[in-house]
């Protein structure tokens, strides 16, 4: 492990994982919200414009499917795009994509390298050395579109540098209550951070906590709302959620791109770990469900497209997420469960997990030290016709994939 006190690395072989590994500590703390030291870094390497076109998403679920589809839109139009999303389900790369392909090692290498000689006496978290990285590459590229995601809140996020065209916010539900509040409202603030005067906000969320209208009118933004200012025009079965191809689809219309296409896109666009289908002893659903919104969505989804299989669910979550509401969304629906530690320090260990759930599913519930035993479990419950799901924090969802992509197929 490389751990430095705040002196940039000189070292210019290292590898992409030395780099991460390195970018984990330099930084006193993990979480440092707050705009001044990465304002600083960008402005000196010049990343605080790094497209013609710039869209910045933010929200509490919704984010990442609304980015795949800008990027999909953007693409279709000719345009180059960059994409940098959070948080990765295999690799670092996968944050940092241009024109739908992730950059290669060296290419984070060589940005991480400029940021740690620019930063000079400032420190970065690793958040905020991802986010530089991908400014600077999408500089280099000279793309055409930067869609940004936002990775916790608006206001203070490192992503929150940046000149913008367009912001986007999705839909807006409880979940980092220590860092932007208990409320809908105080959380919908934090999310309005990203409008700016002068420049358009599409809402993706069809019932807005009042503060997201103050302060668009305070600071001079224009607001665009699902459900009152556009809705679903076409009858288009999406794979991902239907809100956020709408509001996708609606920044097309208003950058002026063709969205002649959407048909296609609508039904084609594919995001690994959300919705994703896979071929096991039976049908296995991957779904990064770990919040109360996200899991009625879950829920819905179930009822609409699997109702009358027996569901065998392999679960693990983050102990700061809210496991009581989401076990008692979802449990009722499981035949069994299967719980599993995650083997991280932010990971709720599977005893614990299963104290924390407000309600049993109707069968079995057992728990397991690893993931890999965990889907063992539900294998060894399941049947052909069952539905093995897969869901709770990232790290589930991205160990189960792994597991199953060694002997399976991607079905959609």
């Amino acid at each position: 492990m490389l751990v430095n006190s705040g002196q940039p690395l000189t070292d210019q072989t290292l590898s992409l994982d030395h780099w991460l590994s390195y970018i984990q500590e330099v930084h006193p703390v993990g979480w440092d919200l707050g705009l001044n030291r990465v304002s600083e870094v960008g402005r000196r390497l010049k990343l605080l414009h790094p497209a013609v076109t710039t869209i910045l998403v933010a929200g509490t679920n919704g984010k990442g499917s609304t980015c795949e589809y800008l990027e999909r839109f953007a693409m279709a139009n000719g345009l180059s795009v960059g994409k940098s999303t959070s948080p990765h389900i295999h690799q670092f790369n996968e944050r940092i994509a241009i024109d739908g392909v992730p950059v290669p090692d060296q290419s984070i290498v060589r940005a991480f390298q400029e940021i740690e000689s620019a930063r000079k006496e400032i420190t970065l978290t690793y958040f905020e050395f991802a986010t530089l990285a991908s400014l600077f590459l999408f500089c280099e590229q000279k793309v055409d579109v930067a869609i940004l995601e936002v990775g916790l809140g608006g206001r203070l996020d490192a992503m929150n540098i940046v000149d913008r065209d367009l912001t986007i916010i999705t839909s807006i539900s409880l979940d980092h209550q220590d860092w932007l509040g208990n409320t809908r409202a105080e959380i919908a603030r934090e999310k309005a951070g990203i409008m700016r005067a002068g420049v358009s906000c599409i809402v993706a969320d069809r019932d807005p906590p009042e503060s997201v209208y103050e302060y668009a009118l305070e600071i001079g933004a224009s607001l665009c709302i699902i459900g009152r200012d556009f809705d679903s025009l076409e009858d288009i079965d999406t794979v991902l959620p239907r809100d956020s191809f709408d509001a996708a689809q609606q920044a097309s219309k208003m950058l002026g791109w063709d969205v002649s296409g959407s048909q296609e896109i609508g039904v084609t666009t594919r995001l690994t770990g959300r919705r994703t289908v896979m071929e096991d002893k039976c049908e296995v659903l991957l779904d990064v469900a770990h919040n109360p919104a996200a899991a009625i969505a879950l829920a819905e989804h179930l009822h609409a497209h699997w109702d009358g299989r027996d569901i065998h669910a392999v679960m693990g979550m983050y102990k700061d997420k809210d496991i009581e509401s989401v076990s008692g969304i979802l449990m009722p629906l499981f035949k069994t469960c299967h719980l599993t530690s995650l083997g991280e320090p932010r990971g709720e260990d599977a005893d614990r997990l299963l104290r924390r759930l407000s309600v049993k599913p109707a069968g079995n519930v057992e728990t397991y030290v690893n993931i890999k035993d965990a889907l063992d479990g539900a294998r060894k419950e399941a049947s052909p016709a069952d539905l093995i799901l897969v869901c709770g924090s990232f790290p589930v969802v991205s160990g189960v994939l792994q597991l199953l992509n060694q002997t399976a197929l991607t079905k959609n």
